[in-house]
């Protein structure tokens, strides 16, 4: 039977992405009371869509403290208000309940005379019923692992009980990203999951788990998907670990400064461990280098000889990078014809490692026109986008043609910044203000990225650019709205770097 009003060809989205669009859809201003509402409403219209009119007919829900829960509570209110006889199943205490949105709906029908609500302390209390419909809404996609106590026996209760079983979002216990099943996952005859399919659902060992599947659309907004938000910072930059060890969050090489030019490889080599790098080192002509670590003792020198980077430099250079998680090469080099071959060839000698190309490697990368890798970012303003494409252009297409020419991802740095992959996937961001077109803030954003795309590959060993260049546009955007809050139009990029960390501070919280 195919159920009205569920979409027909849905995207298929990761965990990550779920996370960052929810987040991101609270910054455009649908706070996800609105999204809990309309999931529950889609769980009800699925149970009437597969058993026709629900009046007089028994529903018995469990139900854990998450944002799950508090789904397939809203799922009971609808069922109720349609005349169905419905039992909660609440595993956890009321006071115990951890999402606020949850804590409402719940706080709600405890005042109903309708709805039936009761918690078992003895999770050996939990036995198989019969109904017309069960619902899972014990965990959703954040849980992973194994199933412990009170959610096992719920569960096995769930599994052995007589009637139609419906998992919320995904059936609890089966791993949303990768299918893997825990012992005493739920096992249904319908998940009705949100607003896109998690790809472990469509996993073969899930599938008896699943079920048959539908795709709510609960109400998110394209926009919190096509633009950067705070959402990329909380889902996609992971947070240090328990264990976390000096260097494990990542280290970055900065490959800049010449004789004339000490302020943008301080502002890039800073902003790498402003934005939560472990390790910033240097790579830069001697007097350089030391000026550099004099202003800020956090960044390691690494001395190169000469007045500009040459060919000499490139074996030191190389010797570096193999321990660095991401490098970063262009602010404040010179273009001088040997700084420009040396690039160059250096490029080419790193070939697969995360690299960022900003400033003066651009000039060197455009006179080339070699094919760079899938972990390679450009960050060319709009003049150096039209160096790049060899024609001018407004920023969409000008990112656009430079990812698919060098293979890369690109941002091109605009009132609306543009950031593109190769397979012709863009995204936005619009955080900023007119006061940013100074020196240096194109240097502090290469840091940014370059901090952020070392976290992700030190800790979880991956990264798509596409999302880590859009959640360092983002902070630098925002860091420069919250400099020109404090200190008004006449900003530098020092005041735009000072206010890096409030603008990450700004997005977890968004993330809680």
């Amino acid at each position: 039977m195919i159920c009205p009003g569920f979409i027909e060809n849905p995207e298929t989205l990761s965990v990550e992405d779920i996370k960052a669009y929810e987040i991101n859809n609270v910054w455009h201003g649908l706070p996800l009371l609105n999204l809990m509402e309309n999931a529950g409403r889609a769980v009800a219209d699925a149970i009437e869509c597969k058993l026709g009119k629900v009046k007089g007919k028994k529903v018995v829900i469990f139900a854990g403290k998450g944002g799950n829960g508090g789904d397939s509570i809203v799922a009971g209110r609808h069922l109720s208000s349609r005349g169905a006889n419905v039992l909660i199943y609440l595993l956890y205490d009321f006071n115990s309940i951890e999402h606020k949105d949850t804590q409402l709906n719940l706080n709600f029908l405890r005042k109903s005379s309708n709805v039936e609500i009761k918690h078992l302390p003895d999770p050996r209390d939990y036995s198989p019923l019969e109904a017309d419909a069960l619902i899972d809404g014990v965990f959703g996609i954040g849980i992973k692992g194994k199933i412990r106590e009170p959610a096992f026996s719920a569960l096995k209760a769930f599994n052995e009980s007589k009637g139609y079983r419906v998992s919320v979002d995904v059936p609890s216990g089966v791993d949303p990203d990768t299918g893997e099943v825990a012992e005493g996952s739920a096992i249904a005859d319908l998940t009705v999951t949100m607003q896109a399919i998690k790809p472990g659902l469509l996993k073969e060992k899930a599938s008896q788990y699943v079920g048959e599947l539908l795709v709510a659309e609960i109400g998110m907004i394209k926009d919190s998907e096509t633009y950067a938000g705070p959402g990329d910072v909380a889902s996609r930059i992971p947070r240090r670990p328990r264990d976390a060890k000096k260097g494990g969050n990542g280290r970055v090489l900065t490959i800049g400064g010449s004789y004339h030019y000490l302020g943008a490889p301080y502002y890039a080599s800073s902003s790498a461990l402003l934005s939560g790098a472990d390790l910033s080192f240097l790579a830069s002509p001697e007097k350089i280098a030391y000026a550099v670590s004099q202003n800020n003792p956090g960044i390691i020198p690494i001395p190169l000889k000469g007045d500009y980077i040459n060919k000499e430099n490139i074996g030191l250079m190389k010797r570096e990078a193999t321990r660095a998680d991401t490098i970063i090469i262009g602010p404040g080099l010179g273009t001088s014809d040997e700084t420009k071959e040396a690039v160059i060839e250096f490029i080419e000698s790193v070939r697969g490692k995360p690299l960022v190309i900003d400033a003066d490697a651009l000039k060197a990368l455009a006179e080339r026109e070699i094919k760079l890798w899938e972990n390679a970012v450009l960050t060319p303003h709009r003049g150096e986008a039209s160096l790049l494409a060899k024609k001018d252009g407004n920023p969409q297409d000008l990112s656009k043609e430079i990812a698919r020419k060098y293979s890369c991802t690109v941002i091109v740095k605009a009132p609306v910044d543009v950031i593109c992959e190769p397979s012709g996937s863009c995204r936005y961001n619009k955080t900023g203000v007119p006061s940013m077109a100074v020196g240096g803030t194109g240097d502090v954003l290469t840091g940014v990225i370059g901090g952020f795309l070392a976290r992700k590959v030190a800790l979880e060993k991956k990264a798509k650019p596409l999302h880590i260049v859009s959640a360092a546009a983002y902070v630098v955007g925002r860091a420069g709205e919250l400099a020109f809050k404090e200190k008004g139009d006449n900003i530098t990029a020092i005041d735009v770097m000072q206010k890096i960390r409030d603008a990450i501070k700004e997005a977890w919280e968004y993330g809680r």
